[in-house]
């Protein structure tokens, strides 16, 4: 029945050890089954592990999705029941690997990156596909139901999800990975909008640290990005095995749509630089005011301390050495005299153009 969905209760999952390294949190997993021919698609939500290894027997096209982060003896369950390759596994359990395609015999596998931005940072998610002559299996290490927009299209009478073989699936999905980090980016351009704002109209103290961490994310993203770029490039290759020459058409614009990418990731990290030298030139601005405030205070005020210094040491008048402290207009004539020199520093700054 096209489109028909039936649900389980997902089974749990027990600690073990992947090679003789440390086992990771236990956690429950979530698979969804996906069986679909030309002319219908049958959806199974939360079934369990010994349901999705029936249906992989079967004739026709399967897509088992794994959600969850799954600990090592789940992992070898799984590789026994869907016969992946124990070297695949390791870079499943063992997550943050670097985007990457890998052969084994009859068997594919793709290595992806599905980021997040939280907090100022990029936090890496793990995305691997494993795919053969009629099946595909992907893990995401979280819960996440990122591939719900291929299911639906799956469910599309048509879509040419159904009409192609199984390349097409795992075009589809690589595709998405890659589009989903446009919003990312957006996000990012977001707050690197605000910085901007806040470098131009008030920094603080925590500005500069605030783009530094946008320019270590922007890096981080960029690295991922690249990896992804040449992973897709890899499949692409003729001697990619289960991956049909029109399949390589579609994948062309999802390389094209991960140049993309990496162009707008180089363009937000000369925004990032940018950023700095604006910060740092605000700020030196900021303290050129103050030292010029400082001078022009210096300035007018030291001829006049010099003065009060001088007619302020109390000498003693009958010396005679400064008869000006005896006259009855001494004061006014102080005041004169500090008055005539402000005045002439002043007149001659606005010569200068220093005011």
């Amino acid at each position: 029945m096209d489109g028909f969905v039936h649900r389980h209760t997902p089974p749990g999952t027990a600690p073990g050890v992947l090679s003789g390294r440390a086992p990771v949190v236990d956690e429950a997993l979530d698979f969804t089954l996906v069986e679909y021919t030309a002319e219908e698609c049958k959806i199974l939500v939360g079934v369990e592990m010994d349901e999705c290894r029936f249906h992989l027997g079967k004739a026709g096209r399967i897509w088992i999705d794994v959600a969850g982060r799954a600990n090592s003896e789940m992992l070898q369950t799984l590789g026994t029941a869907f016969n992946l390759h124990p070297l695949a596994l390791e870079d499943v359990f063992h997550a943050h690997q670097r985007s990457k395609l890998d052969i084994y015999g009859g068997q594919g596998f793709v290595v992806l990156n599905d980021p997040a931005y939280e907090e100022g940072e990029i936090r890496s998610r793990q995305v691997s596909v494993f795919f053969g002559q009629n099946y595909v299996i992907s893990f995401h290490d979280h819960k996440l139901d990122i591939f719900k927009p291929v299911r639906d299209r799956l469910q599309a009478t048509g879509s040419r999800l159904r009409t192609f073989g199984t390349d097409y699936l795992v075009y589809a999905l690589i595709d998405l990975v890659v589009d989903r980090k446009f919003p990312l980016i957006e996000s990012l351009a977001a707050h690197l909008e605000d910085l901007e704002d806040e470098a131009l109209g008030h920094p603080t103290p925590t500005t500069l640290t605030s783009i530094h961490r946008a320019r270590r994310a922007l890096g981080i993203f960029h690295r991922i990005e690249w990896a992804e770029r040449e992973t897709i490039l890899a499949v692409m290759r003729p001697e990619t095995p289960f991956i049909s020459a029109d399949t390589r058409t579609y994948l062309r614009d999802c390389f094209d749509h991960s140049i993309a990418v990496l162009d707008l990731l180089d363009s937000y990290r000369d925004m990032t630089n940018g950023l700095a030298e604006v910060y740092l030139m605000q700020a030196s601005n900021r303290m050129s005011e103050v030292m010029k405030t400082m001078a022009l205070i210096t300035v007018f005020f030291m001829p006049l301390s010099f003065l009060a210094g001088i007619y302020g040491m109390n000498f003693d008048r009958s010396v005679g050495n400064m008869p000006e402290l005896g006259w009855p207009y001494g004061y006014a004539m102080f005041w004169g005299v500090a008055i005539t020199i402000v005045t002439g520093l002043f007149v001659w700054l606005k010569r200068k153009r220093w005011l």
